[in-house]
């Protein structure tokens, strides 16, 4: 089962990776738009310097790859380095698309088709376990360093700069805010095919009538349900609180469920990113 999974997850960074090049050669370069990292980078020295791109992606990593060897280790790493170097290998095998696909430049289609391919190869990658080093490389290191703040945040900050430096580099205001969209929809392409678009919700219920609450969402939702008795400081009385994860489409019928219960229960709902366990994901 192992070895299984092992296979899966080298076709999918190969596939991953080769849909990337395909978005960088096909779509970003033309039009000279960047969603930062080490790619964004090798763009500007392409236009600037004709630099391969795929060689330069290569190098920029390799400084990473050797400080990020000795902070977060090989294994960490091993995955992060198979899926740059095949970046960079389908970079340089696919440079010659513009000139069998033929695409007018085009900053807005640009953007869109390219942040799309961009986040489903992410995706994949992500979903392999790995990664294309760069600036996601690079906010690891910094974090592991210094955690003054998210790896998110600090990614942004990354991008960010590199899209500024783009914007400089070819004095374009234009182009720094299609390459932002192009980021934007990177991001929200990878979010939905890598954590699923059905979403889900944790519903925090205080109520008197918990109990009943509690047993009428489990069999009509067949989702579990956490009680706990708690105390109101305003009115020094004893309550009941419900938490229960449940999924975007079920929220109405929970929502249903206690109004017609206990209609003065308080709830209050939030977003989870990622659950794990009986009903969901299964632990990895």
């Amino acid at each position: 089962m192992k070895e299984n999974n092992k296979v899966i997850q080298i076709i999918l960074l190969i596939i991953g990776t080769l849909i990337l090049s395909i978005a960088i050669n096909l779509l970003f370069l033309p039009n000279k738009l960047s969603t930062g990292g080490a790619s964004g980078i090798s763009l500007i020295l392409y236009h600037l310097y004709k630099i391969p791109i795929g060689v330069m992606v290569l190098l920029i990593n390799i400084p990473l790859f050797i400080i990020a060897l000795k902070d977060l280790g090989l294994k960490f790493c091993s995955k992060a380095i198979m899926g740059t170097v095949l970046l960079s290998l389908f970079i340089e095998l696919t440079s010659g698309l513009t000139n069998v696909i033929k695409i007018e430049q085009d900053l807005f289609l640009g953007a869109i088709f390219g942040g799309l391919l961009n986040g489903i190869g992410l995706s994949l990658v992500f979903k392999a376990d790995g990664s294309t080093g760069g600036s996601d490389l690079l906010a690891q290191i910094i974090y592991k360093k210094r955690p003054i703040s998210s790896v998110g945040q600090i990614l942004l900050v990354i991008d960010s700069v590199v899209i500024t430096t783009n914007a400089i580099v070819f004095n374009s205001i234009s182009i720094a805010l299609y390459s932002v969209i192009a980021l934007y929809i990177s991001k929200k392409v990878t979010d939905i095919i890598f954590e699923g678009i059905e979403y889900t919700k944790a519903v925090n219920i205080i109520s008197k009538e918990g109990e009943k609450i509690a047993k009428e969402i489990i069999a009509r939702t067949d989702r579990g349900v956490t009680m706990s008795k708690c105390t109101g400081m305003y009115t020094n009385e004893e309550y009941t609180y419900v938490i229960s994860v449940v999924t975007t489409p079920q929220l109405p019928l929970v929502k249903k469920i206690v109004k017609s219960i206990d209609k003065g229960a308080f709830i209050y709902i939030s977003d989870t990113r990622e659950v794990l366990g009986l009903g969901f994901k299964q632990n990895l």
